[in-house]
């Protein structure tokens, strides 16, 4: 068998990181200088923009995770175990499987002044040419939302990292939803918090947990 040189073993792995890295930075480059800065810090960062004849405006949280993107993937498409960990949710079960990577998702959410909402999602998984995952969302139906559409992307970062840009637009069907956009927001920051957390969490002390995930999800894209 022939050997191949050791450096040019490092520049195929250079090349072969390079859309990768082009990627990622193509997700750095939607938010501000001062903003990448601070998610290369590890610091979570929420951006706001107003969508006409909307209560709510359309959410984008960009954060960097200490997991690779099979892993935060594998724990995001775990959706039966999403009550456990993200906050104010009080169901979270698959209804329909239309097909391995697309599923329906019944949910229910602890809401301040208002009455409880119930919804399902049809969310899809895509797995992207340069290693990463996305996985979009769109609402089908539910008790008060008129409408909610999404997606998280999961781009390789560095060694064994994940940059993750989370997006969602909701339209909200109740008269009082002006006065909820705040709670509205910081449930969406909190969320995505909660999972970056939840797959550290695993991987540093429930490796067990996170490897029958990643086997779950490595099952369904065969």
């Amino acid at each position: 068998m022939t050997k191949i040189p050791l450096k040019w073993s490092g520049i195929c792995a250079l090349l072969l990181a390079i859309p990768s890295v082009a990627l990622a930075g193509s997700v750095m480059d939607e938010i501000s200088p001062a903003q990448q800065e601070q998610v290369k810090k590890g610091d979570q960062v929420l951006v706001t923009e107003d969508v006409a004849g909307n209560a709510w405006p359309r959410i984008r949280v960009y954060r960097i995770v200490n997991a690779t993107p099979e892993e935060m993937a594998a724990v995001f498409f775990d959706f039966s175990n999403a009550k456990g960990y993200v906050p104010n949710l009080l169901k979270s079960e698959i209804s329909k499987k239309v097909s391995p990577t697309v599923v329906d998702v019944d949910y229910g959410l602890d809401v301040p002044i208002l009455p409880d909402e119930y919804y399902t999602t049809r969310n899809t998984l895509t797995v992207l040419p340069d290693g990463g995952y996305e996985v979009d969302w769109k609402l089908l139906r539910a008790v008060q939302t008129k409408d909610s559409v999404g997606r998280l992307r999961m781009i390789p970062y560095g060694d064994g990292k994940t940059l993750i840009c989370y997006q969602n637009l909701v339209t909200p069907g109740s008269m009082m939803a002006g006065l909820l956009r705040g709670k509205a927001i910081q449930q969406m920051r909190d969320s995505v918090q909660a999972i970056a957390l939840h797959v550290e969490k695993e991987k540093a002390n429930d490796p067990d947990a996170l490897n029958r995930e990643v086997a779950a999800l490595r099952d369904l894209l065969k």
